[in-house]
């Protein structure tokens, strides 16, 4: 019998790897020391079983790391050297999660129109959002009558 303990198995889903935060993704991609130009590449080796095993290897660094991001919101003092510790299992199978891809993408369409930080506009009421989108178009048309008085 081994004495080597046995490792914390941390799962990390894919719908994990969407909820992460830019600053997340940056903060594993420097743990890893990774560049955010190969981090796609990287992931995609890993998640397709392709590529070098350098590629592998580099990939599977950043998971690790993001599993430690994504674990950090719970204990904050964890650490890089513990996260190495972990048997970080990907677990693909379910797939996105469909009601946060829907709060991205209503958040970003909301903040679009208002000029808001997504978060921010994420909380306005529907009432709200419609009254940014009137004021818009008010806003264009105005903007256009003057346009047109001005050259014509």
């Amino acid at each position: 019998m081994s004495r080597y303990p046995e490792p914390r198995r941390v799962v990390v889903t894919l719908a994990d790897l969407r909820r992460a935060t830019i600053l997340e993704r940056a903060r594993a991609s420097a743990i890893a020391g990774v560049g955010a130009d190969e981090l796609g590449r990287l992931v995609d080796a890993v998640m397709t079983h392709s590529g070098s095993a350098d590629d592998i290897l580099r990939g599977t660094t950043v998971f690790y790391a993001l599993a430690l991001e994504l674990e950090r919101r719970l204990d904050p003092s964890l650490t890089w050297e513990i996260a190495q510790t972990w048997d970080v299992a990907l677990d693909l199978s379910a797939g996105q999660d469909p009601v946060a891809e829907a709060e991205a993408t209503a958040t970003v369409e909301a903040a679009l129109v208002t000029g808001l930080p997504p978060d921010v506009a994420g909380e306005l009421t529907l009432a709200q959002l419609d009254a940014y989108r009137q004021a818009r178009e008010d806003l264009d048309k105005r903007r256009r009558r003057r346009r047109k008085a001005s050259t014509g």
